[in-house]
């Protein structure tokens, strides 16, 4: 991986009031000339909007803007509440829609899946490699792997959200939280965050954050951009493992210890 300390900023799109934040974001980031991966759910939201078909300007101006564009998935608020039941016929149906939808957008297949709520299942999660993901951001974690579940090997490798979100922080100053963490430079972490219809603080805050990471060496990226430096083969093998998170409620993907790493 490239020695160059960087933070991959993913932005999460999951409805059509969402999407009316994201012209806002993208200028608050060309000022700042910091990449970032913007994955959209792009069927009905809870109003039933499709964000796919209504804001598909927006949509294709943040790849011309020179983003990474990705899948959130098809139905965001169902997927967190069916998916970790889900058999493997829904869990096909609604990644094979989102697939379509992207094509239809894009006119190209989507490279990144981002699953909704960092929740999943083993059929969804192997139909990454299947429907021919470049790469995913599933998971919270420490660095990328290759994610192992039930011993099942899928060759589509994991870049994990390594930072907590907003909501997640304590009360005090968010800023001055996640910069803490990122005091001692890494070289790849990933900071998620939500689009919002004028929400002026939260741009300021990112605007505050864009500026002290900047300051503490760290290049402002993509996804692709950090995936960009990975030999698959050379990554090391994960357990995905469920669990919680400080300050989320849920179930989440986990990124596990390594491995077989109990027999060496």
């Amino acid at each position: 991986m490239n020695s160059v300390p960087r933070i991959a900023l993913k932005i999460d799109v999951p409805t059509d009031r969402a999407a009316l934040g994201v012209p806002r974001l993208t200028d608050l980031l060309r000022r700042h000339r910091a990449g970032a991966s913007f994955v959209f759910t792009l069927g009905p939201d809870w109003l039933g909007r499709q964000l796919g078909r209504r804001r598909a300007d927006i949509l294709r101006q943040v790849r011309d803007d020179g983003f990474e564009v990705g899948v959130h998935g098809w139905n965001a608020r169902q997927w967190v509440k069916r998916i970790a039941k889900a058999d493997v016929a829904w869990s096909t149906d609604q990644l094979q829609q989102a697939i379509t939808a992207f094509e239809a957008v894009f006119a190209t297949p989507p490279r990144l899946h981002a699953a909704p709520g960092w929740r999943s299942n083993p059929h969804a999660l192997r139909l990454t490699q299947r429907c021919n993901f470049a790469y995913a951001s599933d998971t919270r974690g420490r660095h990328p792997f290759v994610p192992v579940w039930h011993g099942e090997i899928v060759r589509c490798p994991q870049i994990p959200t390594t930072l907590p979100t907003f909501d997640e922080l304590a009360n005090g100053s968010r800023r001055d939280q996640l910069l803490a963490l990122t005091a001692k430079p890494a070289p790849g972490h990933v900071f998620s965050l939500r689009a919002e219809p004028g929400a002026t603080l939260q741009v300021e805050l990112i605007e505050e954050l864009l500026t002290g990471w900047r300051e503490q060496g760290y290049e402002l990226t993509s996804i692709q951009t950090l995936a960009g430096g990975l030999d698959v083969d050379k990554l090391p093998r994960h357990e995905i493992v469920t669990g919680s998170v400080p300050g989320r409620s849920g179930t989440l993907l986990l990124q596990g210890d390594e491995f077989l790493s109990d027999w060496r």
